[in-house]
This record gives structure tokens, sequence and C-alpha cells, in this order.
């Protein structure tokens, strides 16, 4: 008897962006059938051989059951023979065994019903096999149930199957007969009992009652949808909201993905963690593009505040009577152009954080105001008469010597002392060559996508140049950096010619004066020798008297190697 050639194929859909794969609305995974050896193995040893079986049987008949419910409405023409049918053909495409139907009858009208078939390359059986020795026990428990399952959803009553041949058992092939509840006569109570989940002693479930709270998980699955679809529709009239929401929802994925390898940013981070949950003013000290905001944004996320907004103003970027209304707000009719009130960014922030970005750039003249907002937490819009209460977090950025600018009188010494309780340096890149590496993977990622082409590796020469770079723009001269090498790229791989003339002729570092960085020269000397026998490594390794092992060892520990999944 052959299986029906039901396309059932293209009821499997793969996302390739998420990696979900569904059949139609079950959502399934692929898994290892060593794996699932080894968890039969601890699960007989834990709980026992009996026990075993009947947590295996009970999961299998739960698959079974959900799948065929998911299938149900796509199937709907089908009688429930071609149904069952179809079953045997989804379990050979999951993989599970390799079904011949022997024969199959049912009754219209009755619950009769009857099957026979050979399941061949069992999964089961050859796993059990390898940890345990034949016996007389049949072992397929988990295919034996989903089979049950399927069909007895597919039947609308129950309909149980028996294994009465396997491979476990030293038989050729496994075999299987299926039949309705009332006509497995006296051996049905024993062949329910498996199925029976029971609350200390008492029974509790049968077939037929988990296939009603399969639909009705599958019914209230339906109605969450709906509901959520209604919120959706609410909240696009709630534009500023739902903006506001957006910005903070994009800016997460990059919190998420940065890089940090070296200790200088892991203390960093660390230092960050310590201080996030505590109200203590941090101020963030290091060069332009060494990642001021993001710690900012760190310690926004993992404060008590991380609902309430983070607002950032660039105080170098506005003249001083701008940031004045810009961090105030001001009073219609305050200066000329104040048409209206306008609420000022401590306002905007509320019990949020406000990110000052380039303090030291700040004038003197709101120094002075801002140290009364931090002595009092009252500020008063320009023009107004009356003063509101300051709730919000002050975190503060700089790439100057803020003692520097005190001892110069640029910057108020008494404000130093209030925002400087807790300062973070964040390091060069220059300072954290550990870091380059992965940064360099995570752009090419990045600008690959952004610039629709598919840049997998980057060459070892490459990499030792960007390593060598003293990177004056730090992370970001970086990130500009390889957006401009992918797109010059000709191939699927970066190359030393799609680098900028900066970084591409940087004199290399001679071994006898220069740096005095180990790590730096013995890298400059790996490459060096790769590029004198024309990348030949055993050659090359004989060159640098070490073995080859040793260095594959060195390209992956200072990822020069080609191909960055290479191992």
């Amino acid at each position: 008897m052959r299986l029906l050639n039901s396309h059932l194929l293209e009821l499997f859909d793969i996302d390739h962006e998420t990696g979900v794969i569904r059949l139609g609305d079950e959502r399934m995974v692929i898994q290892s059938t060593a794996a699932l050896g080894l968890l039969r193995k601890e699960l007989i040893n834990t709980v026992g051989l009996e026990t075993g079986r009947r947590v295996r049987i009970r999961f299998g008949f739960a698959q079974g059951c959900h799948d065929a419910l998911s299938l149900k409405e796509r199937l709907a023409n089908l009688s429930p023979e071609e149904r069952i049918l179809m079953g045997c053909t989804l379990h050979t495409l999951e993989g599970l065994v390799t079904v011949e139907p022997l024969k199959i009858s049912s009754e219209p009208g009755r619950k009769h019903f009857e099957m026979e078939a050979l399941w061949h390359n069992s999964h089961e059986g050859a796993e059990h096999l390898k940890h345990f020795d034949r016996g007389a026990m049949s072992v397929c428990w988990a295919t034996l149930g989903y089979a049950t399952g399927f069909a007895t959803a597919c039947a609308g009553h129950d309909i149980y199957f028996q294994e009465v041949e396997c491979v476990a058992k030293g038989d050729a092939r496994c075999r299987v007969i299926g039949k309705d509840a009332g006509s497995w006569g006296e051996a049905l109570e024993g062949i329910r009992a498996d199925y029976l989940l029971t609350d200390q002693g008492r029974p509790r479930l049968t077939l037929s009652g988990l296939q009603e709270e399969v639909q009705s998980l599958q019914a209230a699955t339906r109605s969450q949808q709906e509901k959520l679809l209604r919120y959706e529709r609410i909240l696009t009239g709630r534009e500023p909201e739902m903006d506001l929401l957006r910005a903070r929802v994009a800016n997460m994925p990059d919190s998420a993905r940065f890089i940090v390898r070296s200790a200088a940013m892991e203390e960093v981070l660390r230092m960050a963690a310590q201080v996030a949950p505590l109200d203590t003013h941090v101020v963030i000290v290091g060069e332009s593009g060494t990642g001021k905001e993001f710690i900012a944004q760190f310690i926004h996320e993992h404060s008590g505040r991380a609902a309430e907004p983070m607002v950032v103003v660039n105080c170098a970027a506005l003249p001083e009577t701008l940031l004045e209304s810009e961090l105030f707000g001001h009073k219609k009719g305050a200066f000329t152009g104040a048409v209206k009130d306008k609420v000022g960014l401590f306002e905007h922030a509320g019990n949020g954080t406000l990110f000052l970005d380039e303090i030291g750039e700040m004038p003197l003249s709101t120094q002075a105001k801002l140290l009364r907002v931090l002595e009092n937490r009252e500020a008063r819009r320009v023009g107004d008469e009356h003063t509101f209460k300051v709730r919000a977090r002050i975190v503060a950025a700089t790439n100057r010597d803020l003692r520097e600018a005190v001892a110069q009188g640029s910057f108020r010494s008494d404000l130093y002392f209030r925002i400087g309780a807790f300062p973070i340096l964040t390091p060069p890149l220059r300072a954290r060559q550990e870091d380059i590496p992965p940064l360099v993977y995570e752009f090419m990622q990045r600008s690959s996508a952004r610039v629709q082409k598919e840049i997998r590796s980057i060459s070892s020469e490459a990499m030792a140049l960007l390593i060598r770079y003293p990177w004056p723009g730090n992370v970001r001269e970086l990130q500009h950096v390889i957006e401009r090498a992918v797109i010059v790229a000709r191939g699927d791989a970066v190359a030393a010619r799609d680098l900028p003339p900066e970084v591409l002729n940087r004199p290399r570092i001679k071994c006898n004066g220069g740096s005095l960085d180990l790590k730096e020269r013995e890298i400059t000397i790996i490459q060096e020798a790769l590029e004198r026998f024309s990348g030949n490594r055993t050659k090359a390794a004989e060159a640098l008297h070490i073995s080859p092992v040793t260095l594959w060892r060195k390209l992956k520990r200072h990822h020069l190697m080609k191909d960055p999944l290479a191992t």
C-alpha cells in the first residue's frame, strides 16, 4: 500500500531570518537523534524502565495529536482514513521512522478502525540498542504514541496502536497494529493505562480530554492574537508615544551586540553595572568615538529608571542661549522668538536619565545654573518666576580633562566635584586591540546587510593592518572604514586593497625599532612570513621555527584566520 502523494513538504514553512520552522500553526524544531538517545538513557536510568516508557508514549501522543490538529483545516477535504495515511507520510518526513502501510480499513458512521504497518529505520530502536541490550520489550514508545495521537485526532475517537514486532527484540523490522478502542477487547484496559495521566493515583485526563485541551489552547491563542491586533490598531493612533517607544527599542539591539573582549572594557562595564542601580551622578571620560553614549545607555537600561526615557543633549552643539532654553525650557515672550511655552529636557526626562554629552564645552553661566539644579533639585524655565522639581538622574560625558579645565578656569570646580563623584574612563581603541577583530566581524555583518552584499571573511593581511592602525577616531572610525571596505570589496571577502589609504599605507613596525609591544610584533612577523610564502602555512611555520600547529594556534589567537568561523 503506497502512501498518499501529500505534498506535505509544502506545509513546512521555514523563516530563514528568524530560524523558525512551522508545520501549519505549530512551531517545529530539528533535534539530534544521538542527543535524544542520551536523553532516553538518562530517563530510564533516573525513573526506571516502566515509568520512562510511559513518559515517552505520552510525549509522542501529544506530538502526534498536535500535528494532526494543526493540519486539520488543510486536510478537511480528506476522509479520516486518508488523513491517517497522511500522518504516515508526515511521520516519515519528520525522520522518526519510515512507514510502510500494509492495510487500513474503517467503516463510515461507525467507530470501527483497523490498520497494520511496518516501520523501517526506527530511530528509537537504533538509539535504544546503542545503550541497552536486546530484550523482550518493544521500545519505539514515542513513535507508538505519535501514531496513536495522530490517528485519534483524525478519527475523532480513541484509536490505539501496539507494536507487535521490534528490532530491539531481534526482529527484522518493527510492525504495528492499530485498532479502535472497542476492538481491543480485554486488552484495552492495559493498553489505555499507558495513556492515562494520573494525579495522586486518580485518573485526571484521557485521550479525548487531551484532544479537547489542545483545541482549547489553540482557540485561546487565536483569541489572544485577535486582542493583540486590536491593541495594535489602537496604538497606531498614538504616534508620539509610539515614536518614543520605537526609538528605545531600536537602541536595544546595539546594546546587546556591543563587543567586549579586552580586560579594559570589561572593567568599564563592570563599573557601569555597579553604579547603574544607584542614583549617583556619573561622568564618562574618553576620546570621541570610544562608546561614551553606549555606556550611558547601559547605565540607564540597568537602573531602576529603565522604563522612563533617556534624553540626550550635546552641550557643544548649541550656543549658550539656546542650550539654557533646551535644558530648562522657557515661557512665552521670555526672549525674541519665544512665541510659546516650551518644556525643557529636564522636565521631559521626568524620572528618567538626562545625558549631558560634551559637558566640558558647557558655558560657565549655564554651569552655574546646572550646579543649582544638582544642589536644590529644582529648576526654573527661562522667563518664569516659578520653579519645578527635577527628578531626572544626570549622566555626563566629555572628551576633555576636566581637572585641567578646572585649572584653566573654563570649568567650575564645584560642579566638577558634584558630577565627578563616580568617573568612568573609556579607553581608546588602540589601547584594547583585542576588541578590534570581533568588532570588525560585527561591523562587516551589519554593513553587508545594509548594502545587501554577502561578505563572509577578511584576509589576514587586512586584519593585521587594522590591528596595527592607531585609530584616532576610535570605534566610530573603525565602523566607517569597514563599511567602506564592504562597499568596495570585489568578492565575498575584504582584502587589504579595500582599506582606505591612511590604513593601507601606514608604515609597518620593524623588529629593530618602534613599538615594544610583544603581541604587536608577533602579529607583524607572522603576517610578513605568510606574505613571503604566499599564504603557505607550512613554509611560513618552518621559517618561523615553529610547528604548523603552533602557527595555526597563533593565527587563531590573533584572529588572523581568513575564515572567521575556522577552528
